[in-house]
């Protein structure tokens, strides 16, 4: 084997030096109590944009599953993108996870319900999954991708057979299910779903709903719907009309289902 060239070793030198500036701030783990709070909580779509909605106040339980429902335009994906750090909030305040929303949180895993990706660029299924483990390197530190954990999150949305695929290949169905399984990879605690249903096939909607709905799933889940039927399984609902929200139905029984 052919000595390492020397520019080659004084550029892995430099970068050693390098302190290994986090990606994100480190997130405190084990969500408990209240995942979500918000109080006097007013948002618009746009900076220069009309009000979806205002002085929403509602909490959501750490292991809850809570379905946003309403009319189109009622402002559901407004909320999600107020949760999830990529709007600001106009007036009131909230929490998400025991802090201000804020991009790049490891725990906090949002899949918009149009997820878009650059057409030109080379991504596998695989690769894409594999990016789950970014939030979790520093900007200089050598991403090791976690395997084993994403071999598991394939298999636990049936995507094995489809990992060596361009993403630009797959189904709207596929690649939901791929994206769910990069939040798998991430380590994410709570899910900010945007109509994840809207562009499945009913197998690939059996197998969200298999791992949403999991018994063992330690997840929190806020998913925005306009079908009241698919609010059936959740354990909390919120619904968005005319600019207000309130909470039609809250856990009861133990903490985190209802009864």
């Amino acid at each position: 084997m052919s000595p390492q060239p020397w520019w080659s070793q004084l550029g892995d030198a430099c970068f050693g030096l390098i302190p290994r500036v986090p990606y994100a701030r480190p997130d405190r783990s084990d969500c408990q109590g209240i995942a979500v709070v918000a109080q006097g909580l007013s948002a618009a779509a746009r900076t220069d944009g009309p009000t979806a909605f205002t002085d929403a106040a509602f909490s959501i339980p750490c292991g809850c599953r809570t379905a946003l429902i309403g009319p189109n335009g009622s402002g559901k994906s407004t909320l999600l993108r107020v949760l999830a750090g990529l709007l600001p909030a106009t007036s009131g305040t909230v929490q998400v996870l025991g802090a201000k929303p804020q991009l790049g949180r490891a725990r906090v895993a949002y899949l918009a319900q149009r997820p878009r990706l650059t057409d030109p660029f080379p991504l596998t299924l695989r690769r894409l999954v594999q990016m789950g483990t970014y939030a979790h390197h520093g900007w200089f530190e050598e991403c090791r991708h976690g395997d084993e954990a994403v071999d598991h999150a394939l298999h636990l949305l049936q995507l094995t057979d489809l990992a060596d695929r361009s993403v630009h290949t797959l189904s709207g169905g596929q690649l939901q299910r791929a994206l769910l399984a990069r939040a798998t990879v991430q380590g994410a605690e709570l899910l900010l779903l945007d109509e994840p249903y809207a562009a499945l096939d009913q197998a690939s909607r059996d197998i969200v709903e298999g791992f949403l709905f999991a018994p063992n799933a330690n997840l929190t889940i806020v998913m925005a719907t306009h079908d009241p039927a698919d609010s059936q399984r959740f354990d909390r609902i919120l619904e968005l009309r005319h600019g207000a929200l309130r909470t039609v139905h809250a856990c009861a029984g133990h903490p985190h289902r209802h009864a």
